[in-house]
């Protein structure tokens, strides 16, 4: 027996929301990415990509209030998409990722004085056109990810003179060669000499950047669960010791071991909203930016219509949902999301009036969340990886059994679809005490072919796959 993580509670304090305008209704500038200031003194910088850049003081979060702007005019019309900050350093990644046409650029803020940031140096990579949809700085080295033409690699030893040092673009682009769309470079995270790269339906790559005037890739993975007709997006990645955890968009996260970056192996996938190829649009979620805290015990996660997740990592291999903000359907979606101390902040996109977007957003700017940890007594077998649910004997001819983990005197639900997204049956488990117990699923009579089965107990959520053949 031991202290284990019972729950997170987020308190919402503060919200700023950007002004709407009339054209198109509701419709109101999105907050991309947001960094709470590092130094510990009461702001938050926000990257509001049409808007600019902004400087949120919330020495009172209840009354944000922005005290600095700096319009996409003062970067040379490049709109601001992400942010990093380093000490006194704010870095700024430019350049719009979704129309084509603005130029990658780097740009280095001096915000010692956080009210009134000062403008360091602002590089622009005129070769390129797609923008910028990440910035990382390791050392003396600013990484930006620029969507399908790769990474771009600047010195950045001096901020007041930021100068190009070389650009890279993943060996077979394509591959796995799932998606109609090119592949592109969206988060990043560095485990000593290696930077992993969510390249988007390119999938996950490893890159050795030892020399950062020659990166080389060593190791590439996808998903050997992604569903078919599925088109993998993913969009950020954060690396924990020997774990990397990889956001894919509506189709969860994954949990990889990489204790070989040339043979990145898959140790756990969640994929809470039963992704299929259909359900990209309407989906309840959709995953992108990653804060760990609590000594890497807590995994915060931005999650689209479902807004702010928090998963516990204590055991890294077996993430287990303990808490969050999660309204689906209530037209407030994220982007992005950042943890210092004792303060959360949302940063949430408005997509009102866009075509072919996967959830539709009315709000535009950043919430503001305290949070609370509840910790309590558990018997550690319970959160285990070797005790997640899993189906014996895969494919079944009707009856499904399913192995369920122990959960004390908890209940398990049992909810089943089919590959189209369609209810078929759902089922609410006694639980058995602190043993493993098995559960005949009865799907006799149901036409051949892929059922998603979520099984969802006090610690987790997962979803398995079934297949009936010769039912």
């Amino acid at each position: 027996m031991g202290q284990t993580i019972d729950s997170v509670v987020l308190t919402e304090v503060g919200r700023y929301q950007h002004p709407y305008v009339l054209f198109p209704d509701s419709f109101s500038a999105p907050t991309m990415s947001s960094r709470i200031d590092r130094l510990d003194r009461p702001f938050v910088y926000m990257a509001c990509r049409d808007s600019g850049l902004f400087t949120l003081d919330i020495s009172t979060p209840s009354l944000p209030v922005v005290v600095n702007r700096k319009y996409p005019a003062f970067f040379g019309g490049l709109k601001v998409m992400n942010l990093e900050q380093v000490d006194a350093l704010l870095y700024l990644a430019l350049g719009d990722i979704g129309n084509g046409v603005e130029s990658p650029a780097l740009a280095i803020m001096d915000v010692s004085d956080p009210a009134t940031p000062i403008l360091l140096h602002q590089y622009t990579h005129t070769a390129f056109t797609h923008g910028s949809a990440i910035v990382k700085v390791k050392g003396d080295f600013a990484y930006l990810g620029c969507m399908e033409e790769g990474i771009l690699v600047l010195d950045v030893s001096d901020p007041s003179n930021i100068t190009f040092l070389s650009s890279f673009l993943p060996p077979e682009p394509t591959w796995p060669d799932v998606a109609n769309y090119p592949s592109n470079a969206r988060g990043m995270d560095f485990d000593g000499d290696v930077l992993y790269l969510a390249f988007d339906a390119g999938a996950l790559r490893a890159i050795d950047i030892s020399d950062p005037a020659n990166l080389q890739q060593i190791g590439r993975y996808f998903n050997p669960q992604h569903p078919a007709f599925t088109n993998p997006a993913y969009n950020n990645v954060l690396v924990i010791g020997e774990r990397l955890y990889a956001t894919i968009d509506y189709c969860g996260f994954e949990v990889i071991d990489i204790s070989d970056p040339a043979e990145m192996v898959q140790v756990d996938w969640l994929n809470p909203w039963n992704c299929f190829g259909l359900s990209w649009f309407g989906s309840d979620g959709h995953m992108n930016e990653m804060v760990s805290t609590l000594g890497d015990s807590l995994l915060f996660v931005s999650a689209g219509d479902s807004e702010v997740l928090v998963y516990d990592i204590t055991a890294p291999d077996a993430p287990t949902l303990i808490g969050g903000h999660i309204l689906p359907n209530d037209s407030a979606s994220t982007w992005g999301v950042d943890v210092h101390d004792g303060t959360v902040v949302g940063s949430y996109i408005n997509n009102h009036g866009l075509p072919f977007q996967p959830y539709d957003s009315k709000y535009g700017g950043v919430v503001i969340f305290d949070w609370e940890v509840t910790f309590g007594t558990a018997v550690e077998a319970l959160r285990t990886s070797n005790m997640r649910p899993r189906i014996l004997g895969n494919p079944s001819s009707g009856l499904v059994h399913i192995q369920l983990p122990p959960t004390g005197e908890k209940s398990i639900h049992i909810n089943v679809v089919d590959i189209q997204g369609r209810f078929v049956r759902d089922a609410r488990i006694v639980a058995e005490g602190t043993v493993q117990q098995l559960f005949k699923l009865d799907l006799t009579g149901q036409a051949d072919g892929t059922y998603f089965i979520t099984v969802s107990t006090p610690y987790d959520r997962t979803t398995l796959q079934a297949v009936l053949a010769g039912n």
